[in-house]
Formats: structure tokens, sequence, C-alpha cells
């Protein structure tokens, strides 16, 4: 059928763009270090533990709005219908959230009984689960995010609302509310006064991606972007910022060029495999290292060592796990 020959148009065309597979690789384990950093020891740590955990964090804060990066760059691309944006990629998203929502507020009752957070759990999802509906609402806006990507002139000036509105003007409020709560208060109310909604959160990742993957670059360009990622970096590491920042928007979008620039080859079969599990591994990871945390001792005697050894057991496990849920018929195609 034609949408059967559209679909394997598409599937070719994301083929050959190898970068994304080793992206997503990179990525999974990125997300489960920022979550076993996340654990409650974080806060009781000896002092000269907490650059070390600066470090990872700003190493690895940039990987969910790499991964909106790579959404963006592939759905503002290609002819998607309507029925099939809500058929398939929504349908998925919203089978799965219910799927592992369930699961996690099934956890819940299980160790606490019936309470109004297991109730929060399945209705909200777990914490890690928030990129799901985040991402259904950027999908949602594909229609809409393809006319301005369309127009050279629209993407220039959503791409300049969104820095201000969405990066500058926040990290400015915080940054002045550090020195004064009422000035920094007075900044963020004006900045939120006019209401320019559709250009905030991750909108402006998304279309940025597209960008990104289509542009023309030179060795200069590319230099100063890693120059500029650096510096994002190391800013982090000094004071550590939220992901809508424009610190984490500097390295996210170096991140996204190097690989873009030097994994542009087709890569070897783990890394194919790793990233056609990297959804499932986003789901499942939680659950796993809560059982790690709970009976391994590595964070305790080193977190130094401890953190990126947890966070490889984690990701190993969850590999796992989600290859044998993509082996399951039906299920492979709804949960993971």
């Amino acid at each position: 059928s034609r949408e059967q020959r559209a679909e394997s148009r598409e599937q070719r065309a994301e083929s050959r763009e190898h970068y994304f597979d080793f992206l997503r690789a990179a990525l999974s384990l990125a997300v489960i270090f920022t979550h076993v950093m996340a654990q409650d020891w974080g806060a009781s740590v000896k002092d000269e533990y907490h650059i070390a955990f600066n470090v990872y964090n700003a190493l690895t804060w940039e990987a969910v709005p790499v991964f909106v990066m790579i959404s963006g760059s592939l759905f503002l691309r290609r002819d998607i219908s309507m029925r099939k944006l809500y058929g398939k990629y929504i349908f998925r998203i919203f089978t799965a959230f219910v799927f592992w929502s369930s699961v996690y507020a099934l956890r819940s009752y299980v160790k606490e009984g019936a309470s109004f957070r297991t109730t929060e759990l399945f209705i909200t999802g777990n914490y890690h689960l928030w990129f799901r509906p985040m991402i259904t609402g950027l999908y949602m806006i594909t229609p809409f995010m393809k006319v301005i990507a369309a127009s050279g002139k629209l993407t220039g000036y959503f791409l300049v609302l969104s820095l201000i509105f969405a990066f500058i003007l926040p990290q400015t409020s915080g940054i002045v509310m550090h020195f004064s709560e009422r000035y920094g208060r007075l900044l963020e109310k004006f900045s939120d006064g006019f209401g320019m909604f559709l250009v905030m959160g991750y909108a402006g990742y998304f279309l940025l991606g597209y960008v990104m993957s289509k542009i023309t670059m030179s060795r200069t360009l590319e230099r100063v972007i890693y120059a500029l990622g650096l510096a994002g970096l190391c800013a982090s590491v000094i004071s550590p910022s939220d992901r809508i920042s424009v610190n984490v928007l500097l390295e996210s979008v170096a991140v996204f060029v190097f690989f873009m620039r030097h994994f542009a080859s087709d890569g070897a079969r783990i890394i194919r495999l790793l990233s056609r599990y990297s959804f499932g591994v986003y789901l499942v990871h939680v659950a796993v290292l809560n059982a790690v945390v709970r009976y391994s001792r590595l964070l305790v005697i080193n977190p130094i060592l401890g953190i990126p050894s947890t966070a490889v057991v984690v990701f190993v496990i969850s590999l796992t796990v989600s290859a044998l849920l993509n082996k399951l018929p039906v299920l492979n195609k709804y949960i993971v």
C-alpha cells in the first residue's frame, strides 16, 4: 500500500543516520547515571564527593534534551498523517505509559497498601515517566511545528523567542534570586507575563534537533560549538542547572553535533540493538535501580566509583529485560 511504501522510505532514511543509534545507546546510560545520583544517599555524602557528583551531573544532564532533539529531527522531516501520528506513535506511548505506571503503582501498593501515592503513581506515573507526556505533547503539535520548520524565517524567529523566553529570562531570574529573592521574583513575574507557552519547555529543543540535522557545518563552526559546549559544561559543574538552561542547551548541541559528525557510519550490530532496546531500558530501569541500590553496597563503599559501577549494572540488567520484552509478540509493540 501507499502507506507501507511511505513507511519503508522513512525507515531507509532513518537508517542512513547511524549516529542516532550511537546517541540512543549513550543517552540511555546517561539517564541511568542521572537517576543513580538522585538516590537518597546523595545528600549525606562527604563534601569531597560533591565536586565529583557535579561533574557526573553536568556530563549527563543533557540526555533528555538530546533525546528530544532526535525526535524533532525525525518527526519534522516526515510526512506523517494525523491517523498515523495518533494511531501509531502517540498510541504506543499511551499504552506503554499505562502499563508501566500500573507496574510502579502495583509495587507501591504491595509495599504500602492502598494510598494516595499509589493512585498518584498510576495517574501521573513514576518520576522518570514524566518524559512520556512531555514527548506526547510535542508529537501533538508536530503538524504546527512542521509549518514552522518549512520556513527558514519562522524557524529562526521561533528559536530566538525560545532562547529568550525559555532559557535566558528564566535562568537570569534564577541568578538574580540568589542575590535578591524580591527582584528575582519580580523578573520572573515579568517574563511569565508574556505567556509565551508555545516556545517554552522542550519545543525549542524539538525544532533545534531538526535544524542541526539539516545544517551544512564548517569545521570552524563545529569547533565553536564544541567550545561553547565545554563552557556550558564548566558552568554546569560550578552551578548545577535545570535542563532548560543556557549551559545545558550549549552542552546538548555540542553532544548532538559531535555524534552527528563523528559517528555517521554504520555501527556494529550491538549498537543497533542498544538503540532498538533503549526505549525499554528507559521504562524499566528505575525498578531495576531500586533493587540494585537496595542490595548493593557499591554506592556506600565509594560513591565516586560506585555511581558508574551501579549505572553500568543497572544498564546491563535493564537492557536484558528490554531485550526479553522485545521478543514477546504484541507486547513488544505496545509496552517497549
